[in-house]
């Protein structure tokens, strides 16, 4: 299945409800649509073109224009006028495989009506055949006979074999039955149809489903959320690194190659030494923190000294990042180390300033040397792009970026706003990451704590109450 198609199966399957319901209320439009149906019934009569001079495949062909003539709409009003057939009354014409036989049909809601429909309509199609075949015969012994006339006006002598022979040529010519219909059966048994129920509930239910795919593909189009990596490309403009599902038993497996691949795309966009990569959203939520720290604890595991910085300084906690901007602190006193040897954490620390005037771009430099001189990779969680400015100044700073977006709720416009943010910023947008994430609420804790007891003699960072 190409990217196309994907993003098509996945904007139809995410509102599955809207198109099962959509198709249940076809299915009960076809049965009330049924409900007062009536059964109908068609008489017929059946002819055949007969032609002694002429192979029967020939006037099979000739059967077929005939019913085609038959059905022309216009020429059925006109033989219905003539024949005061009941406009309720359907007419039709069919061929028999590759025989001359063809049959007229009469359908109507009571079955006397139907056979005599059949029986006119036949009867006076046939005379109309066959008296313009009977014309031109008259016209064909015309000209036999005008020869004869002449020379008799000019009071010629016609003699007896010439006589003989035109009354030849006029026998001939009165005995030639090509192409006249020739009735087989003016009256047959009439034959009862019962209203389709099923195929009509079927084909209610295929339309209502067709119409809920459309419905589905067109709200897909439209919706502002993102929510597949084919939204990332279409309505943002950015390579989509992956789409990170659920925390949850059923999606473990999908959840942990997601996040290894956006790990494999850092580590292949990054130097081996002294490398540093923002994670940031464009509004708050936990999606950021999630990526971050999935970054920094896969490559401390491949043996990458790593350091997590905490750089949102609007949620404070503890010491660490704000105490260092501002010189009340020694990098070596609020870094936390984790189980893993090779990954440490920075706490946000605590600011009574501004965090734009505490997060300048120079000490923000000059943070990420310090750092460098520690680890050779520094994974910095921004804070929300478009809710604080400093986050700008983080990105430009760590040169590249990977911008996360919330499942569901990121709406592209926003995607959009961050990415030419980030563009203007001249950092390198690694790409976006699509992270079907919890409210930052509800999983901010669980996020930001490392998930383990502190070893004897060990400082563990947690939000509330900062190093221990």
């Amino acid at each position: 299945m190409n990217s196309a198609a994907r993003v098509h199966a996945q904007r139809i399957w995410r509102r599955k409800w809207l198109v099962l319901a959509i198709t249940a209320i076809g299915v009960a439009l076809g049965f009330v649509s049924t409900l007062g149906a009536q059964p109908t019934y068609t008489g017929r009569v059946a002819m055949t073109v007969g032609s002694p001079n002429r192979a029967p495949d020939q006037d099979a062909v000739l059967s077929v224009g005939y019913s085609q003539y038959f059905g022309d709409p216009a020429y059925q009003a006109k033989l219905k006028s003539s024949t005061g057939l009941p406009s309720d009354v359907t007419l039709a014409a069919r061929t028999v495989a590759s025989s001359p036989i063809l049959y007229i049909e009469a359908t109507a809601s009571k079955p006397q009506v139907a056979q005599d429909a059949a029986t006119k309509a036949g009867t006076a199609f046939r005379d109309e055949i066959n008296a313009r075949l009977r014309a031109a015969q008259d016209a064909a012994i015309a000209a036999v006979r005008k020869p004869f006339d002449d020379i008799r006006a000019a009071n010629g002598v016609v003699s007896d074999v010439s006589l003989t022979q035109m009354q030849d040529a006029i026998n001939r010519i009165n005995a030639d039955t090509s192409n006249k219909l020739i009735d087989l059966q003016l009256a047959s048994d009439v034959v009862r149809k019962d209203p389709a129920r099923w195929p009509t509930l079927m084909s209610y239910g295929v339309g209502g489903l067709l119409i809920g795919c459309l419905l589905a593909l067109v709200l897909g189009v439209v919706s502002r959320r993102l929510r597949t990596a084919g939204d990332i490309q279409q309505k943002v403009g950015m390579t989509a690194l992956a789409v990170v599902p659920a925390e949850s038993e059923k999606y473990a497996a999908e959840r942990d190659r997601a996040l290894k691949q956006v790990v494999t795309a850092v580590g292949l966009a990054t130097p081996a030494e002294r490398a540093a990569v923002a994670v940031v959203e464009p509004g708050a939520g936990a999606g950021a923190e999630i990526v971050a720290r999935a970054i920094a604890e896969e490559r401390a595991r491949q043996g990458v000294r790593t350091i997590l910085v905490h750089a949102d300084l609007r949620r404070p906690s503890g010491a660490g990042v704000a105490e260092i901007l501002a010189g009340r602190a020694d990098l070596g006193d609020v870094l936390v180390q984790t189980r893993n040897s090779y990954l440490r954490e920075l706490p946000p620390g605590s600011t009574g300033d501004d965090p734009f005037t505490a997060l300048s771009r120079e000490r923000f430099t000059r943070l990420l040397r310090q750092l460098h001189e520690r680890a050779d990779l520094v994974v910095v969680i921004a804070p929300p792009l478009l809710d604080a400015v400093e986050a700008q100044v983080i990105t430009a700073t760590a040169g590249l970026t990977v911008l996360v977006c919330d499942r569901g709720v990121t709406a592209s416009g926003a995607a959009r706003r961050a990415l030419q943010l980030l563009q203007a910023v001249e950092t390198t947008v690694l790409g976006a990451v699509l992270v079907d994430a919890p409210a930052r609420a509800g999983c901010d804790d669980a996020a930001r704590t490392p998930s383990r007891e502190s070893a004897p003699g060990e400082r563990v960072f947690t939000p509330s109450r900062g190093p221990e």
